[in-house]
């Protein structure tokens, strides 16, 4: 079941590029690293805001949390670029009231 009104789903430049992707992130930067060995880079940051939204519209399960914030969603799917290997990942999306679903975060899964 994929993530409800995923088709609008919102990922911005902000939290892939500057985020996900910049080694130099204080949070980020594991994360960075990580996406670079499975053939991600910030100059082709669309990429892999592409492949996490295919995971909102194609997972066959995720979790919910109640925050202040509004509903988070967790679901799990598999990444990487061409010629490089595929990782397991995390990924966080969060409905505000109103509001199309918006990327939280992305992760290596622990079952990987």
């Amino acid at each position: 079941m994929p993530v409800p009104d995923s088709e609008q789903a919102v990922v911005t430049q902000e939290k892939v590029y500057d985020y996900l992707l910049n080694t130099e992130h204080p949070d980020g930067g594991c994360k960075a690293m990580w996406f670079a060995s499975l053939g991600y880079e910030r100059e082709n940051w669309r990429m892999l805001a592409d492949d996490l939204l295919k995971i909102a519209r194609t997972c066959k399960e995720f979790t919910t949390e109640t925050s202040p914030f509004g509903v988070k969603y967790k679901c799990r799917g598999e990444v990487g670029r061409s010629g490089h290997r595929p990782g397991r990942v995390m990924v966080v999306w969060i409905v505000e009231p109103d509001e199309p679903p918006r990327l939280v975060t992305a992760y290596p899964d622990d079952a990987e």
